[in-house]
């Protein structure tokens, strides 16, 4: 314990003098040859910016090889992710998942009845992410050795008093890339499809630019990210698009003829031979959802409704929402905490899933203990090292080194956020719903301190 307080402090007095090299400095030699220099130099100096000096600093997490130290300072709290080898730095991480001194102390009811260890640990750090005044509901969903438990916090409407449930629906943002992924997973296993067929096999009409000198799109290189273009979706939004409120955004996206959408497509120039380059893309997505659309003959709605209704008993799992199901809804938030309006319906050019936690959890469990032989081809690594980052179909995955595979999601809609990370080699599943707009990160941050408590026992 001392060799961390004593890199804990050297940090802090070097980040103090804003002698960042000289952090970076303190680094055991796997920690030079792994860490980049500029990375490191930057994380702290931006960090240093919004801090100032650090005044004091306290354990909050002794997790045996790995420690988390609070960090006060002049402006922000910060929490000092570190692990030390032979008294040198080894590994570090920075994140704002803390309580700020600035954060009036309120009360958060909840359901979680604090019997056991889980029940703890997951009070503890729900409690520091709805300290936050930004908060209004979050609900989380643990699978670990075969037993299910979910914890609500908050509310479902700001000011409301009514506590999130089981029930409680939220939109899951891009978390529903993975279930086209599964799905495209289940068209291979049912031999419609292959992964290396070239997309414009399942499109309607004629895409010759849909290559680049000679080298078509894969369907793999969609569901990874590949494919060739660098544009996030096909839409074209007006310039003042990102000022407009939740109601006028909904109404364009309803409104968007298809034609165009189609369009759109017709005139995608790739930059790059597909397979190459990795850029994150809705895009990419949405050519697989129509590829699927038109060999199944059905909409994604009710290919969703199908299969994971069917299959895993998601039958509250759903593009579209009915009237009767609204009064479910977690309500959307602003970052300023006002409600907004959901978006209730899917369009050809854009798509939202809207699940529960109940049902989330059943797909988080399907996917650790990956039984179904379409989860088990979407975690199979299609690109990338999982030493570091790779991807499979649609999934992101890592090594943790000592506790397996990674599988990981986030997703944000407007006024929502969603976290899906399983752990199949340790028999553990996460899943975390909050229906605020900003800090998608945090549940990241949340989901790395409950881990790595469980996995530390």
């Amino acid at each position: 314990m001392e060799s961390y307080k004593s890199v804990n402090d050297s940090v802090i007095a070097r980040y103090n003098c804003n002698d960042f090299e000289g952090i970076y400095a303190l680094g055991n030699e796997w920690f030079r040859i792994n860490i980049d220099k500029d990375y490191c130099i930057n994380r702290f100096k931006e960090n240093r910016a919004v801090t100032g000096k650090i005044l004091s600093t306290r354990l909050t997490d002794d997790l045996g090889m790995v420690k988390h130290f609070e960090w006060i300072g002049e402006n922000r709290n910060l929490n000092f992710e570190l692990r030390v080898e032979d008294g040198r730095l080894k590994l570090f991480d920075i994140s704002n998942f803390v309580r700020q001194t600035t954060d009036p102390i309120r009360p958060v009811q909840t359901d979680n009845p604090l019997k056991t260890h889980l029940d703890s640990i997951v009070q503890k750090y729900a409690f520091i992410y709805m300290s936050d005044t930004r908060s209004v509901g979050l609900s989380i969903g643990v699978y670990k050795d075969g037993k299910k438990q979910i914890y609500h916090y908050g509310e479902a409407r700001k000011d409301s008093g009514i506590l999130p449930n089981d029930s409680s629906i939220y939109q899951i943002g891009s978390v529903a890339k993975t279930f086209v992924g599964t799905l495209l997973a289940k068209a291979i296993i049912d031999k419609k499809m292959s992964l290396r067929d070239d997309i414009r096999k399942y499109l309607k009409g004629n895409y010759p630019n849909l290559q680049y000198n000679g080298h078509a799109i894969q369907l793999k290189d969609l569901a990874n990210h590949t494919g060739g273009f660098n544009q996030f979706n096909l839409i074209d939004f007006p310039k003042d698009f990102d000022k407009w409120d939740a109601h006028k955004q909904n109404e364009f996206f309803y409104a968007y003829p298809t034609s165009n959408y189609i369009q759109n497509w017709h005139q995608l120039k790739l930059d790059t031979i597909p397979g190459t380059n990795y850029y994150y893309s809705l895009g990419g997505i949405m050519l697989i959802r129509m590829a699927l659309e038109n060999v199944y003959g059905k909409p994604l709605d009710e290919l969703v409704r199908g299969y994971f209704g069917n299959t895993f008993q998601m039958h509250d799992t759903k593009l579209n929402l009915a009237n009767t199901e609204i009064a479910n809804l977690a309500a959307p938030h602003s970052q300023g905490g006002e409600p907004m309006e959901p978006m209730l319906r899917s369009t050809e050019s854009i798509f939202t899933i809207k699940s529960t936690p109940a049902d989330m959890l059943k797909y988080v469990e399907a996917n650790v203990r990956e039984e179904e032989l379409a989860i088990l081809l979407s975690h199979k690594p299609t690109y990338g090292d999982v030493r570091w980052f790779s991807l499979g179909l649609t999934w992101m995955i890592t090594d943790t080194w000592d506790k397996g595979l990674r599988i990981f999601h986030s997703g944000h809609d407007a006024g929502y956020n969603t976290l899906c990370a399983v752990y199949p080699q340790s028999d553990l599943g996460f899943v975390f719903m909050s229906n605020e707009d900003g800090r998608q990160g945090y549940l990241f941050n949340l989901e790395k301190k409950i881990f790595q408590n469980i996995e530390n026992r």
